[in-house]
């Protein structure tokens, strides 16, 4: 199944729309059925075991950001997203709304983290985040993203019989056919092997996972 990107129909709507409120809130459901949240909290503690800078690029409406800054060694937590700053923003992160491909303070974090964002780029895009990366001071990138299988589909019709918005169905379908297989992230970033270490994991209900480390 090649890659495809499409436009998502959450990304047309406004912010105060009901089907755009109920769309995110099933990507909560979504995110706690796939334990993603979990996932980035243990690499953190793992890898990094003294407090980092965390910078979160796509934060979404920043349900990942308040939960690392309690549970995990984020010292500082930096978020970038298109979006306004949502309410209840913790007074100790920063909110930078804008394009995560101008964003011009990845040398300021040790720590980058995407959760179901990167899917949405093409691979010309990715190349030029990977760039930036490349240049910058990064030194551990965690993402997660839909891995791309047609069996992740059929899973994700399940979601009709927990009330999953018509939105989300339609924007799950097109998440997975952007999303990745194998090493195919860490290519289109454009990551130098002899910079950088990573390794992939595909889990069965449907996330591919990429820790990457620069050498």
């Amino acid at each position: 199944m090649l890659r495809l990107v499409q436009p998502e129909r959450l990304d047309t709507l406004h912010p105060s729309d009901p089907d755009a409120l109920a769309s995110r809130r099933d990507l909560v459901t979504i995110n706690r059925l796939m334990g993603n949240y979990r996932w980035f909290e243990r690499i953190i503690h793992k890898q990094l075991p003294h407090p980092s800078h965390c910078l979160e690029i796509g934060a979404g409406g920043g349900e990942l950001a308040k939960f690392l800054i309690q549970q995990s060694n984020c010292r500082c937590y930096t978020a970038v997203e298109l979006a306004p700053r949502p309410q209840a923003w913790p007074e100790s992160a920063v909110w930078h709304q804008g394009d995560l491909l101008d964003y011009t303070g990845y040398d300021s974090a040790e720590i980058l983290i995407a959760n179901l964002v990167l899917h949405h780029f093409t691979d010309a895009q990715l190349a030029r985040l990977g760039a930036i990366l490349q240049r910058g001071a990064i030194r551990h990138i965690l993402a997660n993203e839909p891995c791309r299988r047609s069996l992740h589909k059929i899973q994700l019709r399940a979601g009709r019989l927990i009330g999953f918005n018509p939105v989300t169905l339609y924007d799950g379908v097109v998440s997975i056919d952007g999303g990745f297989r194998n090493s195919e992230l860490p290519r289109a970033l454009g990551l130098d092997p002899q910079q950088w270490s990573w390794t992939i994991r595909e889990t069965a209900l449907g996330a591919y996972r990429m820790e990457a480390k620069r050498q």
